[in-house]
């Protein structure tokens, strides 16, 4: 039996990922190639058990959570489908972090522990609206109210739009700020979901052991192309937010 995933840790491409993240790296190659158009329905959990060589719960977890990030639909009974990719909506407006530290009359720093240029994977690819492998800028921020984390910001810049974004001073100017003076029109999507740390979270928020998270992924557009795409993390037990 052909293994793909397997062989494609042999590459060296994909080993640092978990087995169900490289399986959802395979399908959304496929959906960003066109291979599977929107409404196309994609192989059985069965299938690709098969094809992939992995454990049917493997692929039953991306399955699923491609479809809670809205990639696939998934009808009882009939199969699983590519799903219509959403279209922008303002239904909720958010505040920026800093403006709500400060607003608070508390002291917010945000510290910055990486900047950098990187090849983005599939599932961020579709997401910003480039190719897989394409370079894009990351930066993983962890947001402070009175030098306690409150936020973790990890996103993901469209070079082409904002091409000095790497040689900004983030610490002193927030990337919100940084948008709205370089970009025009600028504009946000959010979709909410609640969710438990991570062991990266526990260590970057300075958490003894998994908390309840609200988790907001946040899409930011300049006229009709995409911005960025970021994930906030919030420790429930620590911030309040306000919209």
């Amino acid at each position: 039996m052909t293994n793909i995933i397997h062989q494609t840790i042999a590459k060296g491409i994909e080993a640092p990922k978990p087995l169900y993240e490289q399986v959802k790296s395979h399908v959304l190659e496929h959906v960003q190639s066109g291979e599977w158009p929107i409404h196309f329905q994609i192989p059985s959990e069965h299938s690709l058990v098969r094809e992939l060589g992995m454990s049917r719960m493997t692929i039953h977890r991306a399955l699923r959570e491609l479809t809670q990030e809205g990639f696939l639909n998934r009808i009882q009974g009939v199969g699983t489908f590519v799903a219509q990719p959403k279209q922008k909506t303002t239904a909720l407006t958010m505040s920026y972090i800093q403006d709500i530290i400060s607003g608070r009359g508390n002291q917010h720093v945000c510290d910055v522990h990486f900047l950098q240029a990187e090849a983005v994977t599939a599932e961020y690819a579709i997401r910003l609206g480039v190719k897989e492998g394409d370079q894009v800028f990351r930066s993983y921020f962890v947001h402070r109210e009175n030098g306690v984390p409150v936020m973790l910001e990890d996103r993901y810049t469209n070079p082409v739009l904002v091409p000095d974004f790497l040689s900004q001073k983030f610490s002193e100017m927030s990337i919100d700020q940084y948008f709205l003076d370089t970009c025009s029109m600028v504009s946000h999507e959010h979709q909410v979901s609640a969710t438990l740390s991570t062991a990266e979270s526990h260590h970057f928020m300075e958490l003894e052991q998994a908390a309840p998270c609200l988790s907001i992924s946040r899409r930011t557009w300049s006229g009709n192309r995409i911005l960025s795409v970021a994930r906030l993390l919030f420790p429930g037990h620590r911030f309040q937010l306000t919209c």
